[in-house]
């Protein structure tokens, strides 16, 4: 069971480094094709949308995976707390993000004031919020990484540095490129544990 349980985890996170990149560039066009000069576009539900929601969803289950890795390979529970912070995190605003959007549709059009705030408020409140997470995770993992494996140690420099950057806020966007390395990562963990296990 762990062993197609880790394989499966593998894959997705193979899956998700290439889907997150494309949901923004998706939303990208999305933003282009229903824009109009320098104003901004009406806010409109599209693929990337539904994209974004595919992307939370595999980002909780692997983060559930990875959790359950630790606790069950190396006895490991000191970040199942913030993991499930993370978790809850990931999941409150994506739902945010959605009612948001709704909320804008139906006052739209708006003052572009307005606009700016309720799209870039919560997005830097979710980029602080996200990254004292990361950089206690980083912080953690680099504490415990005797006992972990190097791939592990890795990951949590990755974390630690996309943590630090989205403190920022203003560099936040830079930690976003971070994010299709760390899942790489995450899926030669896990592959390389569904491996080990079939040794055993």
């Amino acid at each position: 069971m762990s062993n197609s349980k880790y394989k499966m985890a593998g894959w997705l996170a193979l899956a998700q480094a290439i889907l997150f990149p494309l949901s923004f560039i998706v939303a990208i066009a999305q933003t282009a094709f229903f824009g109009s000069g320098f104003k901004p576009a009406a806010p409109v539900f599209g693929p990337s949308d539904l994209m974004f929601v595919v992307v939370t969803a595999l980002s909780v289950y692997i983060l559930i995976q990875f959790r359950t890795l630790l606790n069950e390979r190396y006895n490991f529970t000191g970040i199942d707390t913030l993991i499930a912070v993370a978790i809850w995190l990931y999941i409150l605003f994506q739902i945010g993000g959605l009612l948001l959007k709704g909320i804008s549709i139906i006052l739209w059009p708006m003052h572009e004031t307005l606009y700016v705030v309720l799209s870039l408020a919560p997005l830097a409140i979710s980029m602080l919020a996200m990254g004292i997470v990361d950089v206690m995770i980083g912080i953690r993992l680099l504490k415990a990484g005797e006992s972990l494996n190097e791939l592990i140690v890795a990951l949590a420099y990755i974390t630690l540095a996309a943590g630090g950057l989205e403190l920022t806020v203003i560099l936040s966007p830079l930690a976003l490129i971070l994010v299709p390395i760390s899942m790489v990562i995450l899926a030669m963990i896990f592959l390389r544990e569904k491996e080990e296990l079939e040794f055993v």
